[in-house]
């Protein structure tokens, strides 16, 4: 059998094709188009990272609010603002690894929540954005918000319900550990987080157990141990 030789044009061609679908090349687009994420939180997230640009509702729990923040705030270029939320836990959100230094707080914007958030947004000042409106979203708000968080990668954690968002992360059956009959202090929160990502996040729904917060306040993977070091009260008790 006679092998022939591509054309020099064509084994160029094929070159860059290798290139552009090696494992590096795809890890460098990922990486160019998500935050990172803390360990405890990439199982529940499309490869393993906070997809950037788009919107992810975070219903009910703002622990987990926080956490997915304090994964992209492991950047040192990455800041983080909040806007709407009055009932932020500083001191929580600072646990769990975001720094005081490079978090902004507009707990009262009120009807202008959407300009506040989409100028905190222009040119990626701030990477992430968590965001609990504070007047009923209309369709306008989220069809400028989505155009200016494609264009600067600005990720909006929302707190409510919010049509095309690209991941939905919920939480329940949280249990607090540390407290007995009448005496003792909450230590940790143990509980299951769902992620239900859409387009091209995908369609599966991933759970996992985890500690939110841990005894040092950050997000940690529940473990056998971890389970049976202390007491437990379920929430519907506490």
């Amino acid at each position: 059998m006679t092998l022939t030789a591509l054309p020099s044009d064509q084994s160029d061609r094929l070159t860059d094709l290798l290139e552009q679908t090696s494992p590096e090349a795809r890890r460098a687009r990922v990486d160019a188009t998500t935050w990172p994420a803390l360990d405890a939180l990439a199982p529940l997230l499309p490869d393993g990272r906070l997809p950037r640009g788009c919107a992810v509702e975070v219903i009910g729990d703002r622990y987990l609010l926080g956490a997915l923040a304090a994964g992209a705030a492991q950047r040192s270029d990455v800041f983080v603002a909040a806007v709407g939320i009055a009932d932020l836990g500083l001191a929580a959100m600072h646990a769990l690894g975001i720094s005081y230094a490079r978090l902004a707080v507009a707990d009262d914007p009120g009807p202008h929540w959407a300009e506040v958030t989409a100028a905190l947004a222009r040119e990626g000042a701030f990477g992430v954005i968590l965001l609990e409106p504070t007047t009923p979203v209309q369709p306008r708000d989220r069809q400028r918000l989505a155009a200016r968080l494609r264009e600067s990668g600005t990720t909006l954690l929302v707190t409510t319900p919010w049509p095309g968002a690209a991941l939905t992360l919920t939480s329940d059956e949280q249990r607090f550990a540390g407290l007995g009959d009448g005496w003792g202090q909450i230590t940790s929160r143990t509980v299951t987080v769902y992620s239900t990502g859409r387009g091209r996040a995908g369609v599966r729904t991933r759970s996992r157990t985890l500690l939110l917060p841990g005894p040092d306040g950050t997000a940690q993977p529940l473990t056998p141990t971890a389970e049976q070091d202390v007491p437990v009260l379920d929430a519907a008790t506490a």
